[in-house]
This record gives structure tokens, sequence and C-alpha cells, in this order.
């Protein structure tokens, strides 16, 4: 079983039209597969390509997601202004 760090190792090596698991995708966006399966469902998530009954993400699609999914702040204060603004 790979560990957490081994796994972003995995999906930082990838070059960005590898397909990656469920797993690896996790661990490099601190969420659990769970998350990511629920968010399969609800809409929300990261897109995906759907092969047999895997879900397989390309890594340029998790890397478009997580800049349209976060933001910069360099505060804690400035986060939940901005949080509060919304």
């Amino acid at each position: 079983m790979q560990n957490v760090i081994d796994l972003q190792k995995e999906f930082i090596a990838a070059p960005a039209e590898a397909l990656l698991n469920s797993k690896t995708v996790a661990a490099f966006i601190n969420r659990s597969v769970s998350w990511l399966n629920c968010k399969a469902v609800l809409g929300g998530g990261i897109p995906y390509t759907k092969i047999g009954n895997r879900r397989l993400y390309l890594k340029q699609d998790v890397l478009d997601w997580l800049a349209t999914n976060s933001q910069k702040v360099n505060s804690t204060s400035e986060y939940e202004r901005i949080k509060n603004d919304e």
C-alpha cells in the first residue's frame, strides 16, 4: 500500500496528459477518495474519464480544477474576509 507522500510524488512526476487513479488524485489535493466519489455523483468535482468501472483523472484537469477552485491569500483573516464577502 502506497503512503500519501508516495502518491503525491507519483502525481508530481506524471506528465500533464497522464491518467491518474482516485487514490493518487485524492492524496495530491488533500481530500479523501470518498470525497472524489461523492463529487462524481453530485457534481462540482474534477472532470474524469470512465474506462470500464474505473474513474481516471487527467493530471491537467486536476491542475485546472485546483486553479479554478482555490484562492491565494496572505493570512487567515484575509481568507475569512473573502469568504464572508461571497
